[in-house]
Order: structure tokens, then sequence, then C-alpha cells
């Protein structure tokens, strides 16, 4: 799916994604330190099936893929997805390590919030790893509580992370 119009914050524009932000999205994914809790694999993990899923992300029918980008010059610092389905809208983010602590998790995570809160959606839900305490931190900040205990592993290898949906009620 295409956003009609870019989401904005203050320093960032969250837009659509393209297949020229593919070597963007692939390292920083890929990296191991900034793609550690993704379930995305690493960089030599990523397989022709997987390149193929990451091909077809720019007008997916199921969800939104956004680039998200400095407004002064258009430099990409993340990526986030959005997913709807039945009022509730299922996200992620993730933010390019240089670019940690400067509370871009927070504009974006609370952008998508109140797009899908103009878009008419019930709740926002978003799986974290148990031990990614930063992103845990994002969404309690942001109002949004345990919801269910969850499981998910890294495409390509055998790591597992537990983990919980965190789940913001906008009714």
């Amino acid at each position: 799916m295409l956003l009609i119009k870019s989401l904005e914050t203050p320093r960032l524009r969250i837009r659509s994604w393209r297949r020229t932000d593919k070597d963007f999205t692939l390292s920083l994914w890929g990296d191991r330190v900034n793609g550690r809790y993704m379930c995305d694999p690493v960089r030599e993990n990523m397989d022709e099936a997987y390149l193929k899923c990451v091909d077809e992300m720019e007008d997916n029918p199921e969800g939104y893929y956004l680039t998200v980008e400095w407004k002064e010059n258009s430099a990409p610092v993340g990526t986030c997805c959005i997913f709807p389905e039945n009022g509730n809208y299922d996200i992620g983010y993730c933010i390019a390590k240089d670019h940690w602590k400067e509370g871009l998790g927070t504009e974006v995570v609370d952008a998508i919030v109140r797009w899908v809160r103009a878009e008419g959606g019930k709740s926002v839900t978003g799986e974290v790893a148990d031990s990614n305490l930063a992103s845990v931190a994002l969404l309690r900040k942001l109002g949004f509580s345990e919801d269910r205990k969850t499981r998910y592993k890294k495409w390509g290898e055998e790591t597992w992370f537990d983990a919980h949906v965190y789940k913001l009620s906008l009714e």
C-alpha cells in the first residue's frame, strides 16, 4: 500500500518505501547491531527468497512499508511498517544506530499513532523482543502496554526471541 501523503514530524518525513531505498534498507536490517532484534536476517543470510520479499515491498497490498528520512536533506535514517487489519494497525520500526538516543523512534511511532487515529483505527500493536529494552521503554512511554506473550524467529537462523505484543487502544 502507498501512503497518499507522507507523515511528518518536526524533524522527519515518513514516506512510502521505494525500490531505490533497497540498499539502505538491507544495510540497516542486515547489520548485526542495528537489526539485532528484527526477524530479518543478517546480511550473509539474505537468500533469494528474502530478497524477493524485499523487492515486493514497494506497493505491498497487505501493508505499508515506509522510509524515514530527514526533512532537511531527505537522507534516510530508518524504516517502519504498518499493517492494518480489522481496526488494528500492527507496526514495526528501525532507526539507524548512528541516530539512536536522539528521540527519532519516539517521533516515528508517535506520527504513526496520530495517522492511525486519523484513519479511524481502534488500536496499534507492535511485537518487541523482551531483551530489546529500548524499544520496550519507547512503547511504554507512548502508552502501550503488554497485550500477549509471543515468540519469533530470525529468518535463516535458529535464533529465537521471547517477545510481547504491546498494544495501545485508541478508543
